[in-house]
């Protein structure tokens, strides 16, 4: 029997969510082999994107920079590999140096600048960007207390793409951006905008140490955030002509079709909480 693919999407969902909220919670190394695999895996279905334009690249940068990726993660400042940051710009030689001869060797002279311009920024994007998840868990300890961050972060993004998601089904009529996603309504987007600077609003006073408005504030900057982060996957694959990032989770396509706001709305909460309140990060 075949299921339906909302069928598919509540039954992940049911089993999904739960198990990531307990490797979360855990913390240690089931916390971090999840974000590993989160980051990782994002890393090689981007490049995937890349290959259906520069098919000629091959498989062998799927099975490389994603490890290289999360090698980058793990020699941030809060990664668990930290104590070598110290090698972080002679990785960063080395990955660029391999990548422009994966390039001189296989792709067309055409191809080459646009494929490496995008492949550098995708180990940029996810391995440094990325890095801020392990930065939002506030440590190794498990407990719901050290993940009040990532889960802000996370939060923002759900209840950003649910809210606009609702108010655009039953009050959108002006698209946001017809030529990169036409489902998006700008009604949809102040919905989720309003619906995020509430949540800001309640969990910046309640579980970070800043007040309400600062809350309203950054819980407004995230939403859009999210809107862009969204929008950026969407502009990637249309450019590719895929529909999915992959096939990873069934009924909802793949990790970046799931966390496309998470990669940008992660890194700018940190920078926010540094910026505004560098006290809640410690």
């Amino acid at each position: 029997m075949t299921l339906s693919n909302g069928t598919q999407r509540i039954l992940f969902g049911v089993i999904a969510g739960p198990l990531v909220l307990w490797l979360l919670w855990l913390g240690g190394w089931p916390r971090e082999f999840l974000l590993s695999l989160l980051l990782g895996g994002a890393m090689w279905e981007y490049l995937r994107i890349l290959r259906q334009r520069c098919p000629a690249i091959g498989l062998e940068v799927e099975m490389i920079l994603p490890v290289v990726t999360v090698f980058l993660a793990w020699i941030s400042p809060s990664g668990p590999l930290a104590r070598l940051e110290h090698s972080r710009d002679l990785a960063l030689i080395l990955v660029f140096t391999w990548t422009l001869l994966q390039a001189f060797r296989r792709l067309e002279r055409d191809d080459v600048f646009p494929w490496v311009a995008m492949a550098a920024g995708g180990v940029l994007y996810f391995g440094f960007w990325g890095a801020s998840l392990f930065t939002l868990c506030s440590g190794r300890g498990g407990g719901w207390g050290p993940l009040a961050q990532l889960l802000f972060a996370i939060g923002v993004c759900w209840i950003g793409d649910s809210a606009a998601y609702f108010a655009g089904r039953a009050f959108g009529r002006h698209k946001l951006c017809p030529e990169l996603s036409p489902g998006k309504t700008i009604e949809g987007a102040v919905a989720a905008v309003l619906a995020t600077s509430a949540f800001g609003a309640w969990m910046v006073p309640a579980h970070l140490n800043g007040t309400l408005w600062l809350g309203v504030g950054i819980g407004a900057l995230l939403g859009g955030a999210a809107i862009l982060g969204d929008l950026l996957e969407s502009v990637l694959k249309r450019w590719a002509g895929v529909k999915d990032s992959s096939r990873l989770f069934p009924g909802h396509g793949g990790i970046l079709d799931r966390l496309d706001s998470l990669f940008l709305v992660a890194p700018l909460l940190l920078a926010l909480l540094r910026s505004f309140r560098h006290g809640m990060l410690h």
